[in-house]
This record gives C-alpha cells, structure tokens and sequence, in this order.
C-alpha cells in the first residue's frame, strides 16, 4: 500500500484494559467416535466438546485435565498434540484464547460432576452423527466452524481469529 492509499478494513478497535481470557477444550476421541458435551448458556441448550476456563496459577494442561473430569467424569491419561487455537475478542469476553487439543488416551465412564452446572450431559457418538449434532448446535460460530473443519482434517495447527463472532482472514 502506498501512501496515498486508504486500507480498505476497518482499523482494530482501541484494545480494553484488563486481562484476558484463557480457554482449553478436548477433542475426546476413540476410533471414529468423539464424545460431546450438552450444556445450558445464556438460556440455550447446546453440543461442544468438553472444555473451560483456565483457573489463576493453572497451567492448559492443568485445566484440561480437570475440565474434563468435571464436565465428563472421564480421566484424560495424557494431554493430546494441540490441535488448534481460536482467538476471538467481544464485548463480554476481551481477548480469548482457546486452545483445543486432540486427544485419545482416556478411560472410565461418562458422568458428569460439572460444579459450575451447566454441562447437564455427555455422549460418545459416532463421529458422522457428531458432526450433524455440532452442525445443528447453537454454540458460537468460533467454537462450531473450527471444530467442524478440523473434524474434516482441514485446519490442523490454525490459528483462527473472530471479532464479534465474525472471522478475521
């Protein structure tokens, strides 16, 4: 772009004060299976994979582990490769970062212990009935779009970016 040229985007919003949000999610997966979690937010009931927020003085795997436990009552033996990171900014939740990894080594049986009480299930499905679960769901774009493309083998190591729910190229 030259000088006298305007960029054509919007420019960035003045960044909010304040620390931002740290997310980790898990793709439980065993063959061509992956379990979901069903939870209630903001009046809705929706699919996801299982995940949450990293607590003060935690580390991602950390938090993952626990996650989890909480929300399936699976034991995650080993945290799996990363799988992607989405990094989106709105009003309620400045800069978010989720981190999302693919993992296979697990074991116990599904029960949920969510303290916060707003995961009310969770399921192993097979993976083509999960993605049309996920597909229908009511979760965010940012957590929906991601997760479907990578199920797809299509997004393995992106870095995905929303504004506003809206993605960032």
């Amino acid at each position: 772009m030259t000088v006298n040229e305007t960029a054509t985007t919007s420019p960035a919003p003045s960044p909010v004060s304040g620390p931002g949000v740290q997310v980790v999610a898990a793709l439980l997966r065993r063959d061509d299976h992956i379990v979901l979690v069903q939870e209630q937010r903001d009046g809705q009931e929706m699919w996801s994979v299982p995940g949450g927020g990293v607590e003060r003085g935690e580390l991602l795997t950390e938090a993952l582990i626990r996650e989890v436990k909480e929300e399936t009552g699976l034991n995650l033996s080993v945290v799996g490769p990363l799988a992607y990171i989405v990094n989106t900014t709105t009003t309620k939740y400045p800069s978010t970062v989720v981190a999302t990894f693919d993992c296979t080594e697990w074991d116990g049986e599904i029960a949920v212990h969510d303290p916060d009480g707003k995961v009310t299930g969770a399921v192993l499905l097979p993976m083509d009935e999960a993605k049309s679960v996920l597909s229908s769901s009511t979760a965010s774009r940012p957590e929906i779009e991601p997760l479907l493309d990578y199920l797809d083998g299509l997004s393995a190591g992106r870095v995905w970016s929303y504004r506003d729910d809206q993605p960032i190229e």
